[in-house]
C-alpha cells in the first residue's frame, strides 16, 4: 500500500470514528440518564475506548509493513475486540447505574483496559520485532546482490580471455545462489566479501594467478553457503 492510500485509509477510519463517536453519544444523551457516578466512569471508559481506537489507527499504519502482526492477530484487531468489549460493558453499567455499586464497573472496565493494553503492547514489540528480522533479511539479500554487480563490473574491467571467462560464471554462481540469508551461514558470507574485495585488488593489480586462486576459493565458498542454507531450512 503507498503512502498516499495509506494516508487516505487512515483520514477516511478517523472520519467513520468520528461519526460514531457523534452517534454514540447522541444515543447516550438522549436515551439515558446521567444521575450517579457509574454512568459518568463508564462513559469515561468508553470516550477512552474511542481514544485507543484512534491510537491504534496510528500504530498500525506506522511502518509500510503496516499488515505485521503478532501471533496472527493485527493489532487494530486487538483495539475493535476491546472497543466493542467496552461499549457492551459501558452501556451496561449505565442502564443499571442505579443498582450496581460504583466498585463493580470500576473492577471490570479496568480489567478490560489493562488487558488490552497489554496485548496492545506486546503486539507493537511482535509487530517491531518481525519488522526489524525482515528488515535484516532484505539488508543481507541486497549485500548478495551488490557482490553479484561487483563481480560482473570486473569481469568487463579486466582485459585477460581466461580470467573474464571465469568472472563472468563467478557471477552467474552468485545471482543464481538462494537469496535467502540465516545465522547458520553468516561466517560464510563474511568470507565471500572479504576474498571479493581481495579478488578486485588482484584485477585492478593485474595480478592473474592470485585473481584465479581467488575464483576457485569464491567457488568453493558459495557451495558451502548454499549446502548450510539449505541444511538450515
Amino acid at each position: 500500500m503507498t503512502t498516499m492510500n495509506k494516508r487516505k485509509a487512515g483520514g477516511m477510519s478517523i472520519a467513520v470514528l468520528g461519526i460514531l463517536f457523534f452517534v454514540y453519544n447522541l444515543f447516550v444523551f438522549l436515551l439515558g440518564k446521567p444521575e450517579t457516578p457509574v454512568f459518568w466512569l463508564s462513559y469515561g471508559f468508553m470516550i477512552f475506548a474511542f481514544g485507543c481506537q484512534v491510537a491504534s489507527l496510528f500504530l498500525s499504519a506506522k511502518t509500510l509493513d503496516a499488515e505485521t502482526v503478532f501471533f496472527g492477530i493485527p493489532l487494530i484487531q486487538f483495539s475493535i475486540f476491546y472497543f466493542f468489549a467496552e461499549l457492551f460493558a459501558s452501556t451496561v453499567f449505565m442502564f443499571f447505574q442505579h443498582i450496581v455499586d460504583i466498585k463493580i464497573p470500576l473492577l471490570i472496565q479496568t480489567l478490560l483496559l489493562a488487558a488490552f493494553m497489554i496485548i496492545a503492547i506486546m503486539a507493537v514489540a511482535g509487530r517491531d520485532a518481525a519488522k526489524a528480522a525482515k528488515d535484516d533479511v532484505k539488508e543481507k539479500v541486497a549485500a548478495l546482490k551488490g557482490m553479484g554487480v561487483d563481480v560482473e563490473m570486473l569481469a568487463s574491467s579486466v582485459q585477460d580471455p581466461e580470467l573474464r571467462t571465469r568472472l563472468k560464471k563467478l557471477a552467474e554462481s552468485i545471482r543464481y545462489s538462494d537469496p535467502m540469508t540465516t545465522p547458520a551461514i553468516e561466517d560464510v558470507e563474511q568470507r565471500i566479501h572479504m576474498t571479493i574485495n581481495e579478488l578486485r585488488v588482484y584485477c585492478e593489480q593485474g595480478d592473474k594467478p592470485s585473481a584465479l586462486e581467488a575464483i576457485s576459493r569464491l567457488d568453493l565458498m558459495l557451495v558451502e553457503r548454499n549446502k548450510k542454507l539449505m541444511l538450515s531450512k
